[in-house]
Order: C-alpha cells, then sequence, then structure tokens
C-alpha cells in the first residue's frame, strides 16, 4: 500500500451516488472508505481512534442518512482526539443548509445537485492542499 495516498471517508446511503463518487476518488488516486449508514461510519471512527484503522484525511457525509442525521456524526468526529482536526464536507440534496448544529460546522456544505463529481475532488483536492 502506497502510504502517501490520501484516504475519503464517504457516508453516503444511496448506492448509485456512492458508487459513482467512489470511482470519480479511484481516478483521482485516493483510498476511499465507504459507509451507507451512519451506526456503521460511527464503528469505524471509533475504529480509528483505537488505531485499529488507517485515519481518513477528510470525511464527506451525508446530511440525511436512514438511521442518523449527518451533523450527529459531525458532532462524533469532532469529539474524537483521532478526528477532530480532519476537515469534513456535509453533502445534501437540501438548499437549506442553515442547520442547528450546537455550533458544530463542517469545512464545507455541498448540495449535491449544485456540484458534479469531478468538482468535488477537485474541492476536496484544494481542501487536503490547504491542510498539508
Amino acid at each position: 500500500m502506497v502510504k502517501n495516498k490520501k484516504r475519503v471517508f464517504l457516508v453516503e446511503d444511496d448506492s448509485a451516488i456512492a458508487d459513482v463518487y467512489q470511482i470519480m476518488f479511484k481516478k483521482a488516486d485516493f483510498d476511499v472508505d465507504v459507509f451507507s449508514s451512519g451506526q456503521e461510519s460511527i464503528r469505524a471512527i471509533e475504529e480509528i481512534e483505537k488505531g485499529e484503522r488507517q485515519k481518513s484525511d477528510i470525511f464527506i457525509i451525508d446530511l440525511i442518512l436512514p438511521d442518523m442525521n449527518g451533523m450527529e456524526i459531525l458532532a462524533y468526529i469532532k469529539k474524537t482526539n483521532a478526528t477532530k482536526n480532519v476537515p469534513v464536507f456535509i453533502s445534501t440534496n437540501q438548499e437549506q443548509t442553515s442547520i442547528d448544529s450546537k455550533g458544530i460546522q463542517p469545512d464545507k456544505f455541498i448540495v449535491k445537485a449544485h456540484i458534479t463529481p469531478t468538482q468535488l475532488v477537485e474541492l476536496i483536492k484544494k481542501q487536503l492542499k490547504s491542510n498539508d
């Protein structure tokens, strides 16, 4: 495994969207971890905290999931020592992005209808470059 590959942590319950994003991220030479539920992603974050899973460089989280809200996952990421400084993008189909987040904000809100997968890859690259 190449150590300098950037890792994307994607939480998306729509399998068609997840597949397209995963293909684009891999084409851009990212490693990708894909989760379809909030609980699955919380378990993975716990594994990162315990050192059982490789830390991600960025989180892309769907706002509306079948089992929980993406903002709940964001709050969990920000309170976990191993992940609290990792950038988080919240993706949504909603135009309205003013969400009661108890003061916790993602690095970026993305409206899926307004961004192509290629543009998302570019946004991620830009975010990761600014974090280096």
